[in-house]
C-alpha cells in the first residue's frame, strides 16, 4: 500500500517509501531559531525565510499570521514550508523554513506573526516582523524635464545626455537602427523613455543579426508605449545588478529575444506588455531537438522581479527566471501562447518564486521546475490548455539536481494523452499536488489518465480531480503502483479526498483535445454550476478562504467569482486599484485584454 498524505500531514514520507538522502539519525532534534528575515518584497507579495539549527527530525513546524498595519484583524496565512537541504545538490541552501503570504496591496505595510513549535523541548515561541510591500512604479517623475525627440539622431542624442527626471517623448514614426542608455535615475526621478503611441512610434533594428535594438545600462530606467521590431533581441537591460527597471505597455515584434537580462538584478516591472516571437504552432522541442529553447520572451535575473499581465507568444520559453539561486519572483496574469518550449520556467530558483493566475494555451511544458533548489516554488490557479508533453516539469539539471519544493494548488490543466505524464528518471522531492484539475481526453493514450514515470519521493497528493477514469500509474522508490480505476487508487490510500470529475466539468464542455497540433484559441475554464468539482476543495488559509459557496472549488477559478483579466489590462488599471473578488482577496477585474 501507498498511501499518500493527508492534507493536515507536513512533510512526512509516502507510507513504505524513502527519500533518495533519507534523514539520518537525530543528532539534535530540538527546533533553534537563528534568524527570521524577509526576501525582497514585490507589488503583492511578501516572502520570509527563517534560517534554523536543529530540528533532526523534522518535526517542527512555524505558523504564519498577519494584518495590515494598524488593524486588529489578524489573517491566517499558509505555514511555512520545511526546506530539505539534504536532497538539494548544486546550490548552497541553509536549514531553513521559508514561504509567502499573497495577494497583499501595494505599498503597504503588515505586521506578520511567526510562531514556531517543536515538541521536542516544548518549543512554542512567538516572533514578529514586519513588511511592507512595493509602489506600483510611479507614471511620472517627481521632477520630469519633457525631452522631445522625433527622429533617430534626436533619439540618440537624447539617450547620451539623459539625466535623472528626465521624459524622453517619442513622436509617431520610425527610428530606425540600435540605441543605448548608460545613465541612470533614481526612484523618484526615473528616466522615462516613452512613445506617443504603443504602435505609432517605432524602434526598427533592420534585421541586425546580433544587435540589441535597445539596450538599457543603468538603474531606474522606465520603457513605455512604444514598439521594438525586426532584430535578434528586441530590448535588454545590460547593467549587472541594475534595480529598479520597468517596461510598460510595449510591443516587440520579430525577434528571438524580447526582454533580456544580466546577473543580480533587482525589482523589476515589467508588466502589460505584448510580445510576439517567431515561432509558430505547432512547433515544439522534440521537433528540432531544442533548437529554439533559448528564444526566450522575457528573461529575468536576481530577484524581485514582478512580470505581469504580458501577452506573449512564439518564443522556446515564454518566461523564465535565468540565475540560479534567484528568490521572490513573481509572474502572474500573463497570456501565454504557442511556447515551443516551456511556458514559465521558474528553473534554478531557490525559494519563494510565484506563478499565479497565468493563462496558458499550446504549451510544450507550461511550467517548469527543473529544478527547484528546496523552494518553496509555487504556481497557484493557473489554467493550461492543449499541452504537448508534461503538465508540469519535475527534472533534474544534469544527473544530480534534482527538484525539491514545488506547490501546486487549484491549477487546471487540459491535455490531450494524460491528465498527467512526466518522464524523467529525476526523483521529486518534497512536493504538494493539492485541490487541481487533471483533464485528458475521453479516450487516452494506453487507456492511461495517470503516467508518472520518475520516482516520487515524500509529497502531498490530495484533493484533486481526475478525468476520465482509467489506469493510473505512479512511480515511488519502492516501485511502480499501476490502478486499474480511480476507486482501485483511492481503496490503496491514494486521493482519498480527491475526486473522479467527468466531461460536463467546465461550463462549455471542453475536454482533452484529440492532438496538440491544432492550435487552440484561450478557453475559458469556468466550472459548470452542477460540476462534481464544486465545493470540493480543502480549505487554504491566503488561497481559497474566500470561497463562494458552501466550500471552496477545484481547480483555477471559483465558481461566482469574477474572471481575472489575462494579458495587458485596460489603461489605468494596476495592482492599485484592481478590484477584490472571492477566493482570498485575489484581485480580480471584469474585463477584456487587449488584442494584439
Amino acid at each position: 500500500m501507498f498511501a499518500l498524505l493527508a492534507l493536515i500531514a507536513l512533510s512526512l514520507p509516502i507510507s513504505g517509501a524513502t527519500s533518495a538522502g533519507a534523514t539520518p539519525a537525530a543528532a539534535d532534534p530540538v527546533l533553534q531559531i537563528s534568524s527570521a528575515v524577509l526576501d525582497r518584497p514585490t507589488v503583492t507579495n511578501l516572502g520570509v525565510q527563517v534560517l534554523i539549527l536543529g530540528d533532526d527530525n523534522y518535526n517542527a513546524s512555524i505558523t504564519v499570521r498577519f494584518r495590515q498595519v494598524g488593524s486588529s484583524s489578524w489573517r491566517q496565512a499558509q505555514a511555512l514550508h520545511r526546506v530539505r537541504p539534504e536532497v538539494v545538490t548544486g546550490v548552497a541552501v541553509p536549514e531553513q523554513f521559508a514561504g509567502s503570504i499573497f495577494d497583499l496591496r501595494p505599498a503597504t505595510s503588515y505586521d506578520i506573526e511567526l510562531r514556531a513549535r517543536d515538541a521536542d523541548g516544548s518549543v512554542d515561541q512567538t516572533f514578529n516582523l514586519t513588511g511592507t510591500t512595493r509602489p506600483v512604479p510611479r507614471a511620472e517623475p517627481a521632477s520630469p524635464a519633457v525631452v522631445p525627440v522625433s527622429n533617430a539622431a534626436g533619439l540618440t542624442s537624447a539617450l547620451s545626455s539623459a539625466t535623472a527626471g528626465d521624459v524622453i517623448t517619442l513622436a509617431n514614426g520610425t527610428y530606425a537602427g540600435a540605441f543605448s542608455l548608460y545613465a541612470s535615475g533614481t526612484a523618484s526621478n526615473p528616466i522615462v523613455i516613452r512613445g506617443a503611441s504603443r504602435d505609432g512610434v517605432v524602434l526598427d533594428g533592420q534585421n541586425c543579426a546580433s544587435c540589441n535594438v535597445f539596450e538599457v545600462y543603468g538603474d531606474y530606467v522606465h520603457v513605455e508605449r512604444l514598439t521594438i521590431r525586426n532584430a535578434q533581441r528586441a530590448l535588454r537591460f545590460q547593467g549587472t545588478a541594475a534595480i529598479g527597471n520597468v517596461v510598460r505597455r510595449i510591443r516587440t515584434q520579430n525577434t528571438r529575444l524580447g526582454i533580456g537580462s544580466k546577473p543580480d538584478q533587482l525589482d523589476f516591472y515589467i508588466c502589460d506588455n505584448v510580445l510576439q516571437g517567431r515561432l509558430a504552432w505547432p512547433s515544439i522541442y522534440t521537433d528540432d531537438g531544442g533548437a529554439h529553447s533559448n528564444d526566450d520572451g522575457i528573461h529575468v535575473s536576481g530577484h524581485g522581479h514582478v512580470v505581469c499581465h504580458n501577452e506573449i507568444k512564439g518564443f522556446g520559453d515564454l518566461l523564465k527566471v535565468g540565475q540560479d539561486g534567484a528568490r521572490a519572483i513573481d509572474f502572474y496574469g500573463n497570456e501565454l501562447l504557442s511556447a515551443y518550449d516551456n511556458g514559465v520556467e521558474l528553473d534554478g530558483s531557490t525559494g519563494n518564486t510565484r506563478c499565479m493566475r497565468n493563462r496558458f494555451t499550446n504549451n510544450f511544458v507550461p511550467l517548469s521546475f527543473q529544478p527547484i533548489y528546496g523552494g518553496p516554488a509555487y504556481a497557484i490557479r493557473n489554467v493550461a490548455v492543449n499541452i504537448a508533453h508534461e503538465q508540469f516539469k519535475f527534472h533534474a539539471l544534469g544527473s544530480d539536481r534534482e527538484p525539491s519544493g514545488m506547490i501546486l494548488w487549484h491549477n487546471s490543466f487540459v491535455s490531450p494523452d494524460h491528465a498527467i505524464v512526466m518522464s524523467t528518471s529525476a526523483t521529486s522531492h518534497y512536493f504538494t499536488l493539492v485541490n487541481n484539475l487533471f483533464v485528458g481526453p475521453a479516450s487516452p493514450l494506453s487507456g492511461r489518465t495517470v503516467s508518472w514515470d520518475g520516482p516520487i519521493s515524500n509529497a502531498e497528493i490530495d484533493y484533486n480531480g481526475y478525468y476520465p477514469d482509467g489506469t493510473f500509474r505512479w512511480d515511488f522508490p519502492a516501485g511502480y503502483s499501476t490502478y486499474s480505476s480511480f476507486a482501485a487508487m483511492q481503496a490503496d490510500g491514494m486521493e482519498v479526498s480527491g475526486v473522479l470529475i467527468d466531461s460536463s466539468t467546465f461550463e462549455s464542455g471542453l475536454i482533452g483535445p484529440i492532438t496538440y497540433t491544432t492550435e487552440l484559441t484561450p478557453q475559458d475554464l469556468t466550472l459548470a454550476p452542477s460540476a462534481i468539482a464544486v465545493d470540493q476543495a480543502a480549505i487554504l488559509a491566503n488561497i481559497n478562504d474566500d470561497f463562494s459557496g458552501a466550500g471552496p472549488d477545484l481547480g483555477a477559478l471559483e465558481l461566482g467569482c469574477a474572471r481575472p483579466i489575462y494579458g495587458p489590462r485596460p489603461a489605468g488599471v494596476d495592482e492599485s486599484n484592481q478590484s477584490l473578488g472571492c477566493g482570498s482577496g485575489l484581485r480580480f477585474f471584469v474585463a477584456s485584454a487587449l488584442p494584439w
